[in-house]
């Protein structure tokens, strides 16, 4: 089968051909029919991050079930799913406590095994969630990113009265701006720069109250202005650039809360006296559980949230260095492959 392969550390990868692979009793194997691009993927492939090789990479995908393993109850050949990276080992405390995204023995699809940048991949039976009949597969692709978000957002202590920002107009950003309003939050503002133009009217059009581009203005000030001073209750970072904390602890009210999603790969600066002085709260999520995947996936399938808007690109596997290129270039928004 034709796959995308991260054959060694530094930059580069080759498309080439592989084995099929082998099932086990516990395991699905997919015929890949979406696989989205993601940001995690872009350090991978670049060199910049470090996995196990050689690896195929790919984690946001839906697809067929070809083959069950013999143990597998609950899904056959036919059925379409979406599976989520998640793979906890089932008996540490973290996953009897219903968080394996906290495993102490955590396994991800793409990351740490072989993932979906390839015709066929195997994975465990009990990631996969059925997709209704209705449900595209490019829409089951993107309920991992959405479901990065949601986790942040549903750990959040946000009513109908507050006023949250959302650092960050990318993918993961423009759905926290979906699921705040889904949450029913008084008013969303997103952020973003002169790079993010398109995205930032992107959000408007899927919720956001108002935008603010640092480029062009103080994200603090245009906060205060927004909000007559009262400034905001909660702000969501989805970007992990070392300058948004001191921001976003600017934009906060006394007792704010700064939730951070994004992942941060350098140590950034943060006012722990402010944090002090105005009881800020400060938590941060990583990946999801399989539970808050299938919400997401009811979110996309019931219509709560959109993803068409933010899919820009589709690329045939076999040109992945193109759609690398592309995601590179910063032209686009999600790139979807299709093996």
């Amino acid at each position: 089968m034709l796959a995308v392969v991260k054959e060694h550390s530094g930059p580069g990868f080759a498309v080439k051909d592989v084995p099929y692979p082998a099932l086990r009793e516990d395991d699905v194997i997919i015929k890949v029919r979406s696989v989205g691009i993601c940001g995690t993927d872009g350090p991978i492939l670049a060199g910049t991050r470090q996995v196990p090789w050689p690896m195929i990479p790919g984690h946001e995908f839906a697809g067929d079930v070809v083959e069950a393993g013999s143990r597998v109850k609950n899904l056959k050949a036919g059925d379409r799913v979406t599976p989520c990276i998640v793979i906890g080992c089932g008996d540490c405390d973290m996953c009897i406590e219903g968080k394996e995204v906290l495993c102490d023995n955590l396994v991800e699809t793409g990351i740490h095994v072989d993932g979906a940048f390839a015709e066929y991949v195997r994975v465990p039976a009990k990631v996969c969630r059925k997709m209704r009949d209705t449900t595209t597969y490019d829409q089951g692709a993107s309920v991992d990113p959405i479901a990065s978000a949601y986790r942040t957002v549903k750990a959040s202590p946000v009513t109908s009265k507050d006023v949250c920002v959302v650092y960050g107009p990318g993918p993961i950003g423009l759905y926290a701006v979906q699921l705040l309003k889904l949450r029913g939050v008084k008013q969303v503002i997103c952020v973003g720069t002169d790079v993010d133009e398109k995205r930032l009217e992107l959000a408007k059009e899927l919720g956001a109250d108002e935008t603010i581009n640092t480029s062009a203005e103080d994200p603090v000030e245009r906060v205060r202005q927004i909000t007559g001073g009262r400034m905001a209750d909660y702000v969501q970072d989805c970007v992990g650039v070392p300058g948004v904390p001191k921001a976003a602890m600017g934009m906060l009210k006394k007792g704010g809360t700064y939730a951070v999603t994004g992942l941060y790969h350098s140590m950034p600066e943060v006012d722990l006296g402010k944090v002090v002085r105005s009881e800020i709260k400060i938590y941060g999520t990583i990946c999801y559980t399989r539970q808050e995947f299938e919400e997401c996936l009811n979110f996309v399938e019931d219509g709560r949230v959109k993803v068409e808007p933010l899919i820009t690109h589709h690329f045939p596997l076999g040109e992945m260095e193109r759609a690398f290129a592309v995601m590179q270039s910063k032209q686009c928004m999600k790139i979807i492959l299709h093996p």
